[in-house]
């Protein structure tokens, strides 16, 4: 039963048994309201909010947690990419109930499209990449099904909520100055928004993420009628009643208005190149405090302002990570050359002066290599993705770049990689390699040339063309090694890989101590799923990945999955973990027995971004489930 039948059940025997006494129905109907009013918990009590008893520092940790878990939320919804709107201000009363803030009282809190910054994950594919396995691969960093152009829900960022509920509150908010130090631009400038939130950092760490992603103009899926009016009935009344508190808390958010009949659809907010030189304007003077710098652009015009702006600054002495993503339409331009060509002159962000950076992510965004590379070490992330061939690294540079961050962990490549002839590099610290779209003459040497000795994650996400010859070569001895690069591996993800059915069976004979696989079945890949029902045929083992207890698999049915996880008990290699698409066809029966057989059963959307589901992987535990057959 939904909440709205619960309250109404509840009002209509409150009603009756009030009638039954002996009041008429208006009198009925008002006692009713009032007792269930009377425990509604956004009404302070009058004796006072024992939340006021907390010491201030426990209560800042309350309100940290809070825009932790909302973060958290964020980026479970980072598909979506919804930011969160935001504002301020003071009031309140000591001891006694305080008094709601009035945002109409408000000093310099003009917050409102300022948002809070999430954790970008970049999508493992360009936007409308043209290509015919563009069925295979869901290449828009939006969601597949265009999810991030539903309506956006702008809500108040839960460090601004908390500094409208009370003095108190206020109080303490303003001053835990770690709530003030994410900062998200996405949307119209708000000048006076931004200063104030800096201000409030005092001087603390930023995180700062600009987004000049949104399309200029409206989605046509954003385009809707006008919305009807709520109904006119007494449950309607008393749902507003209940939670007419905390929507006069939560004031900053912005009432819904109801377009009229035949008026133009609005415009998505974005940030023109005016707004975002302001932005930059604003944050310069803080370029010592940059922990953190993101920025997403349509258009390269933008990014190349950004360029400019950051190869003007002497340096940027905290910033750990820099994050340039370029999501221009890739389409069928020419892959040698950089376009447009007045636009392609390289530049060294910060002068080169980054001490202390950890991670770098460039998206069709490239440096001055060469002079870069006083930089570009000590990094434990580099993430390069669709650089033309006129603008990525020579080979020499590459190497130097790689060799020169003894602690790096992760290595992705999506379109991009050095110019010429690799010389062998070992990379000591490498966990992750991902490698998106290369290819196979560009991807076979480079392979070649890497010494991976503690490599345990690697994510295949190729082009459409047969990669037979790649996977003979990767189920060779490695570099540096006797045995396959295969081999050591715990967790592989093969989003598209095109191979014969004797290469597929090469690759899974080598996987012997994987214990987590994620693979995409929306073409050959189904084979690898199939495969891991059977024998190998080399006669090695009863069964390929002998040690595998998760799977996380698109593009099959719960039937599929349920004939995996008996056919695993019967080798004697039983899955305890099973992820499945939502977008998949799961029967109400398939879906109990699964979860009866296995210790973690669930449904994931599909997304180029790492998932909660991944994390959940990682914690797999000891023992066995106990097979119910039906």
């Amino acid at each position: 039963m939904d909440f709205e039948s619960m309250l109404n059940d509840d009002l209509k025997t409150r009603m009756t048994a009030h009638v039954a006494a002996g009041l008429d129905p208006v009198a009925a109907m008002a006692k009713a309201q009032a007792e269930m009013l009377a425990n509604n918990p956004f009404v302070p009590p009058k004796d006072g909010c024992p939340v006021n008893d907390l010491p201030p520092e426990l209560l800042a940790h309350i309100f940290a947690l809070g825009c932790a878990m909302e973060d958290e939320e964020n980026e479970e919804d980072e598909d979506e990419d919804d930011g969160e709107e935001w504002e301020t201000d003071e009031e309140g009363s000591d001891g006694e109930p305080d008094e709601i803030v009035n945002e109409d009282e408000h000093d310099g809190d003009d917050d409102v499209l300022m948002q809070s910054p999430k954790k970008h994950s970049a999508p493992l594919h360009a936007p409308n990449s043209d290509s015919d396995d563009e069925e295979k691969h869901d290449h828009s960093h939006d969601d597949e099904h265009g999810e991030e152009d539903e309506d956006e829900e702008h809500i108040v960022p839960f460090q601004v909520l908390v500094s409208h509920v009370c003095r108190n509150w206020r109080s303490v908010a303003l001053s835990s100055h770690t709530l003030w130090t994410r900062l998200r631009f996405d949307g119209h400038l708000k000048p006076d928004a931004a200063r104030e939130w800096l201000a409030r950092a005092n001087g603390l760490p930023l995180e700062i993420s600009i987004d000049c992603s949104h399309a200029h103009g409206p989605h046509p899926d954003d385009v809707h009628g006008p919305v009807p009016p709520p109904p006119a009935s007494m449950i309607q009344v008393l749902l507003d009643q209940i939670s007419g508190t905390f929507t006069t808390a939560s004031s900053t958010i912005e009432a819904v208005v109801v377009p009229e009949e035949g008026a133009e659809p609005p415009v998505d907010p974005c940030i023109s190149i005016d707004d975002l030189r302001q932005i930059l304007a604003l944050l310069i003077p803080h370029v010592d405090e940059w922990k953190l710098f993101e920025v997403n652009v349509l258009r390269y015009e933008y990014m190349y302002i950004i360029h400019e702006t950051l190869a003007t600054l002497p340096g940027a002495p905290l910033l750990e990570h820099l994050g340039l993503y370029n999501y221009e339409d890739f389409g069928t331009e020419d892959i040698d050359h950089f376009l447009p060509a007045e636009l392609a002159k390289p530049f060294v962000p910060f002068q080169g002066n980054v001490p202390k950076l950890q991670s770098i992510a460039l998206w069709a965004v490239h440096l001055d290599w060469d002079a870069s590379l006083s930089f570009l070490r000590g990094l434990q992330e580099i993430e390069m993705a669709y650089h033309t061939k006129d603008v990525r690294p020579k080979a020499e540079t590459f190497r130097a770049m790689i060799t020169n961050s003894p602690q790096l962990e992760v290595l992705s490549l999506c379109a991009t990689g050095p110019e010429g002839d690799l010389e062998i590099s070992e990379l000591p610290a490498l966990k992750a390699l991902v490698l998106v779209d290369i290819p196979q003459d560009e991807l076979k040497p480079l392979i070649n040339s890497f010494i991976l000795p503690a490599l345990d994650d690697l994510t295949l996400d190729l082009l459409s063309d047969d990669y037979t010859e790649f996977v003979v070569q990767l189920v060779g001895p490695a570099q540096g090694s006797r045995r396959s690069l295969l081999a050591g591996l715990l967790t592989l993800k093969i989003n598209a890989l095109s191979c014969n059915d004797q290469a597929v069976d090469l690759l899974l004979a080598q996987l012997e101590s994987v214990k987590r696989f994620e693979i995409n079945c929306v073409g050959e890949e189904e084979r690898f799923f199939n495969a891991l029902m059977k024998a190998q045929p080399s006669g090695k083992g009863p069964m390929f990945c002998p040690k595998l207890e998760g799977i996380r698999v698109s593009g099959m049915e719960g039937s599929d999955l349920r004939k995996l996880v008996v056919e695993r008990k019967k080798m004697g290699a039983p899955l305890r973990m099973v992820f499945i698409s939502a977008r998949d066809y799961v029967s109400k029966k398939d879906e109990d027995f699964l979860r009866k057989n296995v210790e973690t059963y669930d449904t994931y959307v599909p997304s180029e971004s790492e998932s909660d589901e991944e994390e959940d992987m990682d914690s797999i535990g000891d023992g066995d489930e106990v097979m119910d057959e039906d």
